[in-house]
């Protein structure tokens, strides 16, 4: 309410010297107006990456990550496990694979199941955090794309090729949409 509104309220019954003052000062302290009075901050987001809005195929833009370990029953005693996570940018679909071990080999041995399972060809662009495995793999892909010796091989590569986005060292919250 008003300071006016108050006022003529009170004016009906009682006179209040300096009642503007009092009337004010109380309505200042009141937390209940406060709380009416107070105005609504935004907050200023970033803009998403053009890689998370573009219209593409699934999981062309791919962030893996690794979970675990998870114990899988063996012959004989549980054996230690992970989960390599997939995640698609724009429509966060999930491909999980089950790794034996953090090796270079064995996740680039998942990387191609989930190429074959996916049948949309190599992802265009992989983001990862800066894992000694993923940073082999990507060393790996690389030379392999240079060792092909046939010109149109590489034209093909060069146009088809991954192109593998680290986050920043020691900035586990960049990768917030394929981490999570």
């Amino acid at each position: 309410m008003g300071v006016r509104i108050v006022l003529s309220e009170l004016r009906s019954n009682f006179w209040i010297l300096r009642g503007c003052q009092a009337i004010k000062k109380a309505l200042h302290n009141c937390l209940p107006c406060k709380i009416a009075r107070a105005k609504c901050d935004k907050q200023i987001e970033a803009p998403l990456p053009d890689d998370r809005l573009t219209p593409c195929k699934p999981f062309d833009t791919t962030g893996i990550a690794f979970a675990g370990p998870v114990y899988v029953r063996g012959a004989n005693a549980p054996k230690k496990s992970y989960i390599a996570l997939f995640t698609c940018s724009t429509t966060r679909a999930l491909h999980i694979e089950l790794v034996s071990d953090l090796t270079t080999d064995t996740f680039l041995i998942a990387l191609q199941r989930f190429v074959g399972r996916r049948g949309g060809g190599l992802p265009h662009t992989i983001y990862t955090d800066n894992a000694t495995t993923f940073q082999a793999a990507n060393k790996e892909l690389i030379a392999l794309w240079n060792s092909l010796s046939s010109t149109n091989a590489q034209q093909f590569n060069a146009g088809n090729g991954i192109r593998w986005k680290f986050i920043v060292p020691r900035a586990a919250w960049w990768g917030g949409w394929w981490e999570r």
